[in-house]
């Protein structure tokens, strides 16, 4: 059945709600149930519904005695509608225990779990706190500095949340003793918490990127034949936005220049005595740091190790370094993943507990933690699913009716990547999270650029957009969990973080557009207009930026 504009209702619900009232998880609710009650509308049996999504359980039998009680056939009835949700048997528009239950879901489940226990662990052991605390004895100046809380923050690369915490924490004393200002230290650790870890090919992030990846290439039938993990490898290029606000943390740490607020705010902590600043936390007996740097690198040897194993090519003639690519494209990314995680686990594990902790106890607790801190992602991410099933061509198909709209509509495929950008951005700045954000729209713009354009560029150009979109409202928004974190956890006032960090997001963000979304879409080479993008944020902090009045150097 055609469901013209009605298709469009449940992602609009979840977006204009979860903009209006900043709260993800109970938007994507009301947005499946929205769903739900369209399809009831449509007048099925109900019984074709949950046969085309799952064989009858007992549990479904016995409902339809509830079923046909409360369906008012094929009328629009609430009451239906919640029965199902509340079931969690969507009559085959979304049944959420079957979203999760598919093999990749729940692999996908699997290593998002195993890498927050391994953070954890990292976390409660102290390794990566130590690891910081030893580079930051080696800084003396505040370009050092800087560029040290940079280098830090690129090294905790496999999750935004631990990167946050632990650089901010760690690095307080060393911005205290350069007299770099509490807004400056947060803005180098948020504006490299999420962007490298987004751009990271081990990271908390992948899994859930590239599952949503393949969910928008399955709702318009992949004509191209890509994988989830292909689209995610070909995208790297154009996430112009968190290349690009990496880049400006190195301009303007290695410059000391600054611009906007951030500007006043470094003049005052130049001018401040160092005893009139608040002190760091206190030291902890942590672990040694190379049980950090074995940890990481075991899970980045195990991650490729698997790649290679699931993705190798039989021919004899073709080498590992030189068709990397084919043995990735092959590979079981899922698979590699969970190995990856899964040995980093038990070495941290082990290494922790050998060399610095007193008693497994607080590891294992650790360990929880880092899984609990993530199940919210993991709720948006089930729900997301759902809603995206939602949408496909069997049920509602909204991808389809945009697909058509867009080729009557002749809008220019030219302009698709920007656009994206720019959605993106608004409700992740609106509704605070970069991982909702990616949920609401990486499978509703995957077919979008498809339908618009047979040119694989647009497609990965659009990819790319959305991640960065995501990223760059996140970074702006003051309700992000991410923004208030890095205030918390560099001891800076969350507002003036907040106002000194927009402008520098802003301009990664035109640079990003300037220089990247919009000459791609016409051909350019992206590797191009990253070389051009980095000279024009350099031109830009060296024009506009100024130094601090007074040098602690």
């Amino acid at each position: 059945m055609d469901f013209g504009w009605l298709s469009l209702l449940p992602p609009l619900v979840a977006i204009l709600l979860a903009i209006f009232t900043r709260r993800v998880i109970p938007s994507l609710v009301l947005a499946v149930f929205v769903g739900v009650a369209i399809l009831q509308f449509a007048g099925d049996q109900p019984r074709s519904w949950s046969q085309r999504m799952f064989v009858d359980t007992p549990w479904s039998m016995v409902e339809d005695h509830l079923w046909y009680a409360v369906a008012g056939g094929g009328s629009l009835n609430p009451f239906a509608a919640i029965a199902s949700v509340v079931s969690l048997d969507f009559r085959g528009a979304g049944d959420s225990l079957s979203a999760l239950a598919t093999s990749d879901h729940l692999r996908v489940f699997y290593f998002t779990m195993l890498f927050g226990a391994l953070v954890g662990i990292l976390h409660a052991g102290g390794a990566m706190r130590s690891l910081v605390l030893q580079l930051a004895l080696h800084v003396q100046t505040r370009c050092g500095g800087q560029l040290l809380i940079w280098l830090c923050g690129m090294l905790i690369f496999f999750d935004d949340y631990a990167n946050t915490l632990l650089v901010g924490t760690t690095m307080r004393s060393t911005a205290d003793r350069m007299r770099l200002s509490r807004e400056k230290l947060a803005y180098l650790v948020d504006s490299t918490a999420a962007p490298v870890a987004g751009l990271s090919l081990v990271s908390t992030w992948v899994a859930t990127e590239i599952s949503y990846m393949s969910e928008g290439l399955a709702a318009q039938g992949n004509p191209q034949g890509l994988s989830g993990f292909d689209l995610f490898l070909q995208s790297l290029p154009y996430r112009f936005y968190p290349i690009f606000a990496l880049v400006l943390v190195v301009v303007i740490a290695a410059t000391g220049r600054d611009f906007g607020p951030m500007k006043a705010a470094e003049d005052g902590a130049a001018k401040e005595p160092e005893d009139v600043r608040e002190s760091s936390l206190p030291q902890l007996h942590d672990a040694p740091a190379w049980t950090a740097i074995v940890t990481i690198a075991a899970t980045i040897g195990a991650i490729l190790f698997a790649l290679y194993r699931t993705g190798r090519v039989e021919d004899p003639d073709v080498g590992l370094l030189r068709y990397w690519g084919q043995y990735v494209g092959n590979a079981d990314p899922y698979n590699a993943l969970i190995w990856g995680g899964l040995v980093g686990l038990l070495l941290s594990l082990t290494t922790t507990y050998l060399c610095g902790a007193k008693s497994i106890g607080p590891l294992i607790v650790g360990a929880f933690d880092g899984m609990r801190q993530l199940m919210p992602a993991m709720v948006v991410l089930l729900l997301a699913w759902t809603l995206s099933r939602l949408t496909t061509a069997d049920f509602l198909d909204t991808q389809g009716f945009l697909g058509d709209w867009i080729r009557e509509a002749n809008v220019s495929s030219v302009w698709i990547p920007t656009l994206v950008f720019v959605v993106s951005g608004v409700v992740a700045f609106a509704t605070g999270t970069s991982w909702g954000t990616m949920g609401l729209l990486v499978p509703l713009s995957i077919p979008i650029a498809i339908a618009s354009s047979s040119d694989p560029t647009i497609l990965y150009a659009t990819a790319g957009a959305v991640l960065s979109g995501a990223i760059f409202g996140d970074h702006c928004s003051p309700i992000s969990d991410t923004t208030v974190l890095s205030s918390q956890a560099s001891g800076c006032d969350h507002i003036a973080h907040v106002k000194t960090q927009i402008p520098y997001a802003l301009l990664a963000a035109g640079v990003s557009i300037l220089f990247g979304s919009l000459p791609t879409s016409l051909g350019v080479s992206p590797w191009w207009m990253l070389i051009a993008g980095c000279v024009a944020t350099f031109a830009v902090v060296r024009a506009f930026g100024k130094l601090p009045n007074v040098s602690a150097e």
